[in-house]
Formats: structure tokens, C-alpha cells, sequence
């Protein structure tokens, strides 16, 4: 096998097993990165990748877990009601509609319950 033939496999087995990521970092954190690269003496890729892969490994991603996730949406969830419910309201009044005070205080007793429910998952 030549070099050069060697070469060709080597990258064609690099690139199956391995993928390559860029993203725009802000000096400050550029130069924060390569502050601390020069300290431990490693080449700064060396270095972010070491950070990654540590981050990785650890276990604790930043990102939300699906039950925080839908926990959110719930909460939007209701709040929209409300919200919608006050627009409706609101309309209602600004065209010179009476509203009719039962429909409204079962409505509010509703999202009260709702928050209520909400809040002891908490």
C-alpha cells in the first residue's frame, strides 16, 4: 500500500467514525478559551474538545428535561386561557355587551382550580 493509498483509508475511516463541528464563539469567550489552553498547554481544538466531551460525560446537560419542558407548556397552557379569557372580556365591554357575571366567576373559579392543580406538582 502506498502512502498515499494509506492516506486516502485512513481520512475515509477518520470521517465515518467522527464528526466535525464549527460554531462562532465571541472574543471574549475566544479569548478566555485560549487563556486557559495556554495554561494547560494544549492546542486550543484540544482543549474546547476536552471541554465538550467533559460536559458531555458528566451527565448534566443545560437543556431542559422533557418533564421541565411540559411543565412550561402547561403553564402557558393555562395562562393563555386566562389571558384569552380577559380579551374576551374585555371585547365584550369595549363593544357595549353585557357580560354575564356567573359565566365569569365560574370561569375564574376554573383557572384558579387549574392553578391550583398546577401549583402542587410543584
Amino acid at each position: 500500500m502506498t502512502q498515499k493509498d494509506y492516506q486516502k483509508a485512513y481520512k475515509k475511516v477518520y470521517k465515518e467514525k467522527n464528526k466535525i463541528i464549527t460554531f462562532p464563539l465571541s472574543n471574549i469567550f475566544y479569548d478566555e478559551l485560549y487563556k486557559r489552553s495556554v495554561y494547560y498547554d494544549v492546542a486550543i481544538n484540544s482543549y474546547a474538545k476536552s471541554i465538550v466531551t467533559n460536559f458531555l460525560n458528566s451527565g448534566t446537560p443545560k437543556s431542559l428535561s422533557k418533564e421541565k419542558t411540559a411543565f412550561i407548556k402547561e403553564y402557558m397552557q393555562i395562562s393563555r386561557g386566562i389571558a384569552t379569557n380577559i380579551n374576551q372580556i374585555a371585547y365584550k365591554t369595549n363593544i357595549g355587551d353585557t357580560i354575564d357575571i356567573n359565566i365569569l366567576i365560574n370561569s375564574l373559579r376554573h383557572y384558579e382550580d387549574e392553578f391550583k392543580k398546577f401549583i402542587s406538582k410543584v
